[in-house]
């Protein structure tokens, strides 16, 4: 079985950036259309119509001899510096909102992609100002939260999620 990765720039907003998106396919992709408000991707001879409320890919009949695959959501910011870029920031813990299990961990060396915590659950709203303490010393991190797959059924939705840090910058005096 082969994979398609695909990469979606979405723009919300006239006169504001983007987003970039990643999605890993479980089958190989070879075109896209789009009809009204649905995606159609072809691969081989099979027609797929996306289903926003799908919870599974490969799900129906036009997936004969794959089976339903639960997916991960993953989102993840790279490399935030916090408007002061090479200077060591203390990540004091974060606190999220959505719906659904995730997990989050912190990537804390740039320069090694592998570099993160060990990923850990977290509620899926941590009320507000109940922070979640998470300890990392950096010039920037990396958050990825990932709510995962494994359970057939499970939506999810992240909200919002707020670092709370300190610049460890020495002052004059």
């Amino acid at each position: 079985m082969s994979t398609s990765t695909v990469f979606v720039y979405t723009i919300n907003q006239p006169g504001a950036p983007g987003r970039w998106s990643r999605y890993v396919f479980p089958f190989h992709v070879d075109d896209f259309t789009q009809l009204n408000d649905y995606l159609y991707i072809r691969s081989g001879d099979a027609i797929i119509r996306m289903d926003p409320a799908a919870k599974v890919d490969c799900e129906g009949s036009a997936f004969a001899g794959y089976p339903p695959t639960p997916f991960d959501g993953v989102v993840w910011w790279p490399w935030l510096d916090m408007g002061s870029p090479g200077v060591d920031k203390q990540l004091i813990g974060t606190d999220i909102t959505g719906t659904g299990t995730p997990t989050i961990d912190i990537g804390y060396d740039q320069s090694n992609e592998a570099a993160f915590t060990v990923p850990f659950d977290v509620p899926p709203d941590s009320l507000p100002g109940q922070l979640i303490p998470l300890e990392a010393m950096a010039p920037s991190f990396s958050v990825r939260i990932t709510y995962k797959g494994g359970t057939i059924g499970q939506k999810w939705k992240l909200q919002a999620t707020n670092l709370y840090w300190q610049t460890m910058r020495k002052t004059a005096g």
